[in-house]
């Protein structure tokens, strides 16, 4: 049977590729939303303040009726071609011509269209183009793309392109429907490949292979920088633990380059290794001509309903203007998911910890624990949010016997006003008496009842200028006023930034993906 542009449905589904993005789900009736910004967006500001990454361990979970989601594999496939034969006895399809196969959010396009419905092998004669979301999540190039419907695996030679969040070469990609493999391939970013010609750097393997949810594990690792090789390793295992979003930081045994006019010059990096069935070993570190080297490592235990560490750490916080430092060493934490109360829009998480800590002649046990409840964001309209948060929060300090009791609440905002501006807003109360606070500078509150309001201004496609103040409501004292340029420098991104209350300048640059 031939046909002109015809068209033909096949009833199963298209190659997912080996990154694939999927939301993650128990058996419980919990969903992970691994969508959402954890830390800007479904949580309020005073997650920030939590030493686990910010908060990007946390992940919030959904109780009862699981949201809608498209599955590609549920959708039938449809197929456009200049001309097509089908033969029902056998099976056989044969598409040729401008091929056009779509199947829910996934297209591919080819010149020739090779398969079989009752195998349920497809294959495509030649060059293929593959696209996800219309690109913005995948949009790969290659020949000979060999895949089974009904289990989803597949095979190519010869691919390159975009596989959210990172660009790909190899000589050939492989899926079983559970694993991924790339066979002599490259991985780099968006921002090293904004350039035409060799990205600014990559990183070379003879095998990638990828374990969804589990690991990924990188053989015969080489560094470069353009055509220059600069670190090469015989293995390398990148843990996807803690991977909320289908991604992973390949680059993450790279020292990251960094600049501050407070620490210098510096190098950051993070380094995570799976353990058994749900943990993970991690070292973080930074090394700044200032502050000199400053290492956290331990390990970590993803459990059913959150996360737990040990482990040793040297931490940072802001107060008055100035960098302090504690040493934890060591401690033990356990934070909670962020809980909807059942089909609410109001979520509910918690935690704790206890160890020892040392800040110069400050040293003693700390344990502390806390309670939070908010809720989704209210939409005042299509561009203004505002979001109300509560909780409590207790700590025990050995030094001196002291306990600080902390009831809290706060109100944050936004209000994207146009294309360039966006003005934000921000209130948080801590009901405490400030005789009994911390004894520790690095987690003293500085203001009782903080007041924060500026505006950000995208000046071009690569700079931004924000305004931001701070006011201690309960002495009515303007104790911040900073002003600070962004430019984003295609692999590096630099902020300067001058408090006009301190009178002092700053300035950091450091590097986007390693």
């Amino acid at each position: 049977m031939v046909m002109k542009k015809a068209r033909y449905a096949l009833s199963a589904a298209l190659v997912v590729m080996p990154l694939l993005s999927v939301e993650a789900a128990d058996d419980k009736g919990l969903v992970y939303e691994n969508t959402q910004d954890i830390a800007y967006d479904s949580d309020p500001v005073s997650l920030a303040t939590m030493n686990e990454s910010d908060g990007a361990l946390i992940r919030v979970v959904r109780r009862g009726t699981r949201p809608t989601v498209v599955d590609n594999t549920e959708q039938p496939v449809k197929v456009d071609a200049d001309s097509m034969y089908y033969s029902s006895a056998t099976g056989n399809v044969v598409a040729v011509g401008k091929v056009d196969a779509v199947q829910g959010t996934q297209e591919i396009h080819s010149e020739k269209l090779l398969g079989n419905t009752k195998s349920q092998e497809y294959t495509t004669d030649g060059e293929f183009h593959y696209l996800e979301n219309k690109g913005a999540t995948k949009d790969l190039r290659g020949t000979n793309l060999v895949y089974n419907s009904g289990t989803n695996a597949m095979s190519a030679p010869d691919v390159i392109g975009y596989v959210d969040p990172y660009y790909v070469k190899a000589e050939k990609v492989d899926y079983d429907g559970q694993q991924g493999l790339i066979t002599k391939g490259w991985l780099t970013t968006k921002h090293a490949m904004a350039y035409k010609g060799v990205p600014d750097y990559r990183i070379e393997g003879s095998t990638i292979e990828v374990y969804p949810g589990d690991k990924a594990i990188i053989r015969d690792v080489k560094l470069f920088i353009k055509n220059g090789k600069i670190l090469s390793m015989p293995k390398y295992v990148v843990s996807l633990r803690s991977d909320r979003d289908g991604e992973f930081n390949v680059f993450s045994l790279i020292p990251r380059p960094t600049y501050n006019s407070d620490d210098g010059f510096g190098l950051k990096g993070s380094i995570e290794y799976p353990v058994g069935d749900s943990g993970e070993l991690f070292l973080r570190y930074q090394w700044m001509t200032k502050e000199g080297f400053k290492p956290s490592l331990g390990y970590r235990e993803y459990l059913p309903w959150g996360v737990a560490t040990f482990g040793v750490s040297r931490e940072s916080s802001s107060l008055n203007a100035r960098t302090v430092w504690v040493e934890k060493r060591p401690e033990f934490s356990v934070y909670t998911n962020q809980y909807y109360i059942g089909k609410t829009p109001f979520t509910i998480r918690g935690g704790g910890n206890i160890g020892y800590w040392k800040e110069d002649y400050i040293k003693g046990s700390h344990a502390m624990f806390f309670g939070e409840v908010s809720h989704d964001a209210i939409k005042l309209s299509k561009n203004a949010n505002l979001r109300f948060y509560g909780g409590y929060q207790r700590d025990y300090y050995g030094y001196n016997d002291s306990i600080r009791s902390m009831p809290y609440w706060g109100v944050t905002s936004d209000w994207r006003m146009n294309s360039r501006v966006t003005a934000f807003s921000s209130y948080r109360q801590n009901n405490m008496d400030m005789r009994r606070n911390s004894p520790y500078p690095f987690d003293a509150t500085d203001i009782a009842r903080n007041w924060v309001l500026g505006a950000t201004i995208q000046l071009t496609r690569l700079d931004s200028f924000t305004i931001s103040t701070q006011r201690d409501v309960q002495t009515g004292e303007l104790r911040y006023v900073d002003y600070t340029w962004h430019r984003d420098m295609h692999s590096f991104e630099g902020w300067l930034t001058y408090q006009s209350k301190q009178k002092k300048w700053s300035y950091t640059v450091v590097a986007k993906d390693f």
